[in-house]
């Protein structure tokens, strides 16, 4: 079944140009989706998220382990960098134009979204005039094509302490450097004594197209109060039965995630954006690196958020990247954070670390090797101590103790995306290893 022609038959004149290499990805996902597994695979150590979301909307028993007491709108705003100074907001950039920004490198994917906090000991931002609250994170380790991408971050609160500029930033858009005339991707320039880089940036596109059975339900049937029963009366006279429309519709899998969000009981996601929410359903999954490529270079909403659902119905578990050893489970994750269950923090030396939340870890897999401190935590309330591979000695992340009488969870671990590896279940390879699966991708 071809997607294009689906569109086509319903004559629509919304068709992006894009949307023509579309058609092979979302196809595997409607054939993978046949063959994911309802319950979790035991050697993996628990069931997969979409077993414990089941269509009902209940939860298994694992909501009782959810009640938060710790307020978690403060981690999101990184009280541990001190007191900044807000900045006015920029104008949003126009999809297609091309910009000259100051550009610093980025050791992981940044979706639009994320709040990205930067300690920057080189402050390229001082110097820009109007532009002086817009930087883009470049993610050279990752390319796509031959082609580097990154995202622009707007500045939102910033000061500057002895020559160290400290930013809280928000991720807005995705973009793709630009060749300068000689074929650079950067040029520095050079002012009192340090280089500050700047690259041409071409501003990505959003394409979200309609779903093709409430559209052609509106033009050809007469129209009730209930989309359900209009996109069933719409397919009964269409071309393709209903289960065809359904594959290519955002409906399901938006339900199926607003039961996922009740699952980790967050509230300030932004359900009625289709293109905002599927940058942080992309975020909140711990992904591979070939996986979260995928879903930050495809200019389809929809096609990101099938891949996003697919990936609920795998029996996951994080593991330590250096050995394979397993260290926490998916179900075992939850939202510390109101942005989610993984949120990108700054240590004292300028390093980010992207870093998703646990309730606990498999049992001997860590150990802790520092003595509790509350300096510079990114959860006030809590002590961290740093938590090691148990059977490596990798560094996976922190373990954090509420320090607080009262606080829920007494005790949590931050996993550190840059030291975990994803596993999957081997029945059901994960969508990043489809060798068709880069057909929709810019």
């Amino acid at each position: 079944m071809c997607f294009r022609h689906l569109y086509s038959n319903l004559k629509f004149k919304c068709w992006h140009p894009d949307d023509d290499e579309n058609v092979e990805l979302m196809h595997q996902i409607s054939i993978n989706d046949h063959h994911h597994l309802s319950h979790g695979d035991p050697s993996l150590g628990g069931p997969s998220i979409g077993s414990i979301i089941n269509q009902h909307g209940a939860y298994d028993g694992h909501r009782n382990r959810l009640k938060l007491t710790y307020n978690t709108q403060l981690p999101s705003e990184h009280t541990y960098l001190g007191k900044l100074e807000r900045v006015e907001a920029l104008e949003r950039l126009e999809p297609g134009s091309i910009h000259r920004i100051p550009v610093s490198g980025h050791q992981s994917i940044v979706y639009p979204g994320e709040t990205i906090p930067l300690i920057l000991t080189n402050p390229l931002l001082e110097f820009d005039g109007k532009d002086s609250n817009r930087i883009g994170l470049v993610f050279w380790e990752f390319p796509f094509k031959k082609r580097i991408f990154g995202v622009i971050c707007e500045v939102y609160e910033k000061v500057i302490r002895d020559s160290i500029m400290i930013l809280k930033t928000k991720a807005q858009q995705r973009f793709e450097l630009v060749p300068q005339e000689d074929g650079a991707l950067t040029r520095s320039v050079q002012r009192e004594g340090r280089a500050h880089y700047y690259a041409q940036v071409k501003i990505l596109p959003e394409v979200l197209l309609p779903d093709p059975l409430t559209n052609y339900c509106m033009n050809n049937t007469p129209k009730i109060n209930n989309l359900a029963r209009n996109r069933l009366m719409a397919a009964q006279s269409s071309v393709w039965p209903k289960f065809v429309y359904d594959q290519y519709c955002s409906h399901e899998v938006l339900n199926k995630m607003k039961r996922f969000l009740e699952f980790l009981q967050i509230e300030s996601v932004p359900t009625a954006d289709p293109v905002m929410l599927s940058f942080w359903l992309a975020k909140n999954f711990p992904l591979s690196d070939t996986d979260r490529k995928e879903l930050f270079y495809t200019n389809s909403v929809l096609t990101r958020m099938l891949l996003v659902n697919s990936f609920l119905d795998y029996t996951c578990s994080c593991c330590c990247k250096k050995c394979n050893r397993r260290i926490a489970n998916y179900a075992d994750m939850f939202a510390m954070s109101k942005h989610g269950v993984s949120g990108s923090y700054c240590n004292p030396s300028g390093f980010v670390h992207e870093t998703l939340t646990v309730y606990r870890v498999v049992p001997q897999s860590t150990r802790t090797t520092t003595k509790p401190s509350t300096d510079f935590s990114w959860f006030p309330g809590y002590s961290w101590q740093i938590a090691v591979c148990n059977a490596c000695s990798n560094h996976i992340g922190w373990k954090f103790v509420a320090t607080k009488r009262g606080y829920k969870p007494k005790k949590f671990y931050g996993l550190c995306a840059e030291t975990i590896s994803v596993s999957s279940d081997s029945r059901s390879p994960p969508f990043g290893t489809n060798p068709k699966s880069n057909a929709d991708m810019v």
